[in-house]
This record gives structure tokens, C-alpha cells and sequence, in this order.
């Protein structure tokens, strides 16, 4: 193809625009939270939530006269800190997960209120708690001074010896009251999580953070932590089977497991920056009686961890919609190509090798289609020609060349939309898995091949430029993707005139520009997904002249 002055000047511009991008990118993507720290302003939320007046009130201290000793307890895949006075989880460590630098474990550390701590208007502590551990599990016994009495509270904390479940049961009780005491105004404080990039020091991409609920209904929905306060908030806050909020990568999701007509969803948010908020969920209890001699009982339980279809699915009914991989309809096909994933995982215990085998697999199912695609591309080509004499002799009656051309295509045996087809429905497929990759937990910090992270470019060294902290990072797999496209492109029959040819050609460059700094588990999809539609235009060319060869010897005979 031959370059004029005005594609060299695009070329250019391309190159210029893809040196310069990724630094754009990093001013604009700029936080200024540190990796697991988070640094909050409090917004106090709207009138529109019942008990937040109760649950202001009890809030801890700012500054404690002296430390309080946490309790530890930890599995194979959680570590719990707990404060004693509270009766609170103060942090979740996620022990089999890492920051970006790959080196300090992800968590969530509660401020002034932690997760499954009992809140109510004017409660103080009356004593020292009482503790019993064990590793896995633990009592609290409290003493509290409340306007109905001296509360006695037992909570037990229990993890199992592997997952991310964290149970807690409360008993409530009024020793040596003579009358029904009635407690009101309760909230059981459940899980909060922050956006992803202002603690894990990856990359801004697209974010995800939001509260999801199943009503006791049956029925799914979710609000996004960016909506204003009308629309975040409730005006009416419902009935929940759960309640969760989540982040990307991970997401905790609360339920009561003696209520199954569900609890009332409390809510709130406080913000880190101006845009980006902590958004925290729990339970507003019914009013609490307890006779004379007896006690009153409840249990909570949470899913603090990853992204995982089966253990989120397995925690609460309908849990596996917290997914929220892509985009509306997208999402089912995205959990099922995550699902299918982590099957061929499953068999062959590698990422990158399941990542292949999964880009076969589509490439394989659309190969029909896509073969008729190409054949009807290769007889417009063919046509051609054809086409541009039938413009010249109709020109000046539009509805004739249109007859004509129409009837072309039917003595050709051509449909002009054939080419266009297999692009058509391989998009919502493209669109899914994109979102998959790109969302999928289990890629983070997974090297294949000479990729050090399957979820973060697959960059090798980096090249200084003269400007200073500037450089331009080299990734292979993108390179050999874009060499792959140019390949693809000059196989591919096109029936286009010179303008458009040229237009095309340009292409795989703004696709360079636009892919350069993707996730290598995405770049790797992309990659095979060309090398495979290289391999199917050579197969159908080969057989092509393998027909045409063997026509002449059965006309001979």
C-alpha cells in the first residue's frame, strides 16, 4: 500500500499520542491515598435514615486514653482483629491477596465503628469485658449501662478453618430486672468497603463500588456509591435477605441468619475525596423485649472476601449477582465465560494457559460463521468490478442501479451482509470478556510466560525519555497483537476502495494507542483470537486453491 504525506502525518500523530498518553492518563487517574490507608471526611447522612441519630451518638471516642489489646483470630484465608470494649471486628485481613506492590496483604480497617458492633443511644461500658478464645473463635461478655438497665451482652465471634465467613450470635440479657425490659433504636453495624484504586495502588480503570440488596422479595438490585444523596439514601429503607457493598476485586455481603423475612437495611457513606466515598451497610433491629429471668437472641453472619462466583453463591441466595462484571444482559455471558475459565483452570492449574484455551474455544464455536464471513468478503471481491461498471453505465438513475446490483448479488450468490455477521455477534462476546478479564480476581498477581501479572500490562523494561520521570514502557504481548492485526488485515479480502483501505490500515495503530497499557490476560486473549483468525483465513485460502486445482482434472475426465 502506498503511503502518502497525509497518512505519514496521522502515523506520526498516532505515535506521538501513544507516547504521551499513558502520563496523561497517570495525571488525570492521580490519588492521593496511600496503599492500604485511608484517609476519611465524614459526611453525615440525611434525615432520611431512621436511627442515624442513635447511631451518632454511639460513636467511639476520638482518641483513646490507652490502646486497647485486639483479639486475633484467623483461618486459612482470613485474619480478624477484634476490639474487646466494642465487641467489634476493627480489621479484615485478606491473607491470600496483595497491593499492588505484591508485598502487603489487602484489608479493611474499620475507624470509629467496626463491623458487627451492637449500636444504641447512650450505651457506655460498665467494667472490663470478659474474654474466652480459642483461635477460631471467641466470647465477649460485656456489662452496659443503658437507660433500661445494666445490659449483660455475650457475643461470640466464629470462623470455620478455611473461607470467608465470620459469624457472630448476640445475647442480650437484663440480670435482676423485675419487668419486660424493651430495647429500641438498635443497629447491628455491619461490613464497609472503599473504592478499589484509592487503597490498592493499581490503576484507575473503569470503577466499580456499590450496594447491592435482595429484598425479601426475591429480587436483586443495587445503587452505586456515586449517586447523590436522594438517590443513594432510602426514604423508606426495606426489607432485606442481604445487604452488601463491594468494590472491583472484593465485597462483603450481611445477612441474619434467624430472621427469614429479613432485617431492615441501615446504610451510610463517608467520603475519602470529594467524589469517592466508603459506603457501609447493616441491620436496624426491631424493638428487642426481653422478660424478666430471659434473654434475647440474634445472629449475624458476613461474606468478607473476593469476588467468587461459588462461595458468594453458596453464602446467600441470589449472592452471585454482587458479581457485577459487565454491563446489564453482559454480565450473565460474562459469569458464564468466568465460569468456563475456571473450569479449564481447573484441569490444566494455569491462568494463562486457561486464558488460550478459552479464546480457542469461542474462536472455535464462531468459525462456521465466521468462515461463510469471509467467504462472501472474498466473492464481493471478486464482484468488484463488476460493481464499479454497473455504477458507471447506472449512474444517473439510482433505482435501476440498485435493481441491477440487487440481482448481481443473486446471480453471484452473494449476501452483503454475510461479512458484517460474525463481527456483529462476536461483539456482546468481545464486550463480555473483556469485562471478565478485566474483573477477574483470580488473574491479580499471576505471572505466565514472561508476564509478571496477568491483570496489569505485561511490561518487560521501559524505555527513558529525556523528560524527566518519563519513559515508555515496552510490552510485548500488545506488539505482537498489533503485528498480528496488520498480518489479519492484508489476508482479510476487502472490498473497499483506495480511501478506505487506507483508513483500515491505519487501524491496528489507534488500536495500539487505545490497548497499550491493558491487563496482559486481556492482550493475551487478543492475541491468540488473531493468531487463530490468521490460521482460519490460511486454512480457507489453501482450501480455496486446493478446489480451483482440482477442477481442471474433473473437467478432463
Amino acid at each position: 500500500m502506498k503511503f502518502d504525506k497525509e497518512t505519514l502525518i496521522a502515523l506520526i500523530v498516532c505515535v506521538v499520542i501513544l507516547i504521551a498518553w499513558p502520563f496523561v492518563a497517570r495525571l488525570f487517574n492521580k490519588s492521593d491515598a496511600k496503599s492500604g490507608s485511608v484517609e476519611t471526611v465524614r459526611q453525615e447522612a440525611p434525615a432520611a435514615v431512621p436511627t442515624e441519630t442513635a447511631v451518632e451518638s454511639a460513636k467511639a471516642p476520638a482518641a483513646a486514653a490507652t490502646p486497647v489489646k485486639t483479639i486475633r483470630l484467623a483461618n486459612a484465608d482470613l485474619a480478624l482483629e477484634i476490639n474487646p470494649d466494642s465487641a467489634a471486628i476493627v480489621k479484615v485481613t485478606y491473607l491470600n491477596h496483595y497491593y499492588a506492590n505484591g508485598k502487603s496483604k489487602v484489608e479493611t480497617v474499620y475507624g470509629d465503628r467496626g463491623e458487627f458492633q451492637l449500636l444504641a443511644n447512650n450505651w457506655s461500658l460498665n467494667g472490663e469485658p470478659v474474654v474466652k478464645t480459642d483461635g477460631l473463635s471467641c466470647t465477649i461478655t460485656r456489662a452496659i449501662n443503658a437507660p433500661q438497665g445494666v445490659l449483660k451482652i455475650v457475643q461470640t465471634f466464629s470462623l470455620k478453618e478455611k473461607g470467608c465467613e465470620v459469624n457472630c450470635s448476640y445475647l442480650v440479657s437484663v440480670p435482676g430486672a423485675k419487668n419486660e425490659v424493651v430495647l429500641t433504636d438498635l443497629v447491628v453495624y455491619g461490613p464497609e468497603i472503599a473504592p478499589w484504586h484509592t487503597v490498592s495502588g493499581d490503576k484507575k480503570r473503569a470503577v466499580s463500588h456499590r450496594m447491592d440488596y435482595r429484598t425479601n422479595y426475591g429480587e436483586n438490585d443495587d445503587i452505586s456509591s456515586s449517586e447523590d444523596d436522594e438517590d443513594f439514601y432510602f426514604a423508606r429503607p426495606p426489607a432485606v435477605l442481604w445487604a452488601a457493598v463491594s468494590n472491583k476485586y472484593f465485597c462483603s455481603v450481611f445477612k441474619q441468619l434467624d430472621n427469614r423475612h429479613g432485617f431492615q437495611i441501615w446504610q451510610d457513606r463517608r467520603f475519602i475525596t470529594k467524589d469517592e466515598p466508603i459506603i457501609a451497610v447493616g441491620a436496624v433491629l426491631p424493638p428487642v423485649k426481653i422478660a424478666p429471668g430471659k434473654e434475647a437472641k440474634f445472629d449475624f453472619a458476613v461474606y468478607d472476601g473476593p469476588k467468587n462466583i461459588d462461595a458468594l453463591g453458596d453464602f446467600a441466595e441470589g449472592g452471585a449477582g454482587v458479581m457485577h462484571l459487565a454491563w446489564g444482559p453482559l454480565n450473565y455471558l460474562a459469569r458464564l465465560l468466568l465460569w468456563i475459565l475456571g473450569l479449564f483452570h481447573s484441569l490444566c492449574n494455569s491462568w494463562g494457559v486457561s486464558i488460550i484455551l478459552l479464546t480457542i474455544l469461542v474462536r472455535a464455536v464462531f468459525y462456521p460463521i465466521t468462515a461463510k464471513g469471509n467467504e462472501s468478503m472474498k466473492k464481493m471481491q471478486r464482484v468488484q468490478p463488476m460493481f464499479k461498471e454497473l455504477r458507471e453505465k447506472y449512474k444517473d438513475n439510482p433505482q435501476l442501479l440498485n435493481q441491477k446490483m440487487t440481482e448481481l448479488y443473486r446471480a453471484e450468490g452473494i449476501n452483503p451482509f454475510a461479512g458484517c455477521l460474525p463481527i456483529l455477534l462476536q461483539i456482546p462476546i468481545f464486550f463480555a470478556l473483556y469485562a471478565m478479564l478485566d474483573n477477574a480476581i483470580d488473574l491479580r498477581h499471576v505471572s505466565f510466560l514472561w508476564c509478571k501479572n496477568l491483570a496489569a500490562a505485561d511490561t518487560i523494561f521501559t524505555i527513558p525519555l529525556f523528560i524527566k520521570n518519563w519513559s515508555i514502557p515496552v510490552n510485548p504481548l500488545v506488539l505482537a497483537m498489533t503485528a498480528l492485526m496488520v498480518i489479519q488485515q492484508r489476508m482479510t479480502p476487502m472490498s473497499m476502495d483506495p480511501a478506505q483501505k487506507k483508513m483500515m490500515a491505519l487501524m491496528p495503530v489507534v488500536m495500539l494507542f487505545f490497548l497499550y497499557d491493558l491487563p496482559s490476560g486481556l492482550t493475551l486473549y487478543w492475541t491468540i483470537s488473531n493468531l487463530f483468525s490468521i490460521l482460519q483465513l490460511w486454512l480457507q485460502k489453501r482450501r480455496g486453491q486446493q478446489t480451483g486445482s482440482a477442477k481442471p482434472q474433473n473437467q478432463g475426465n
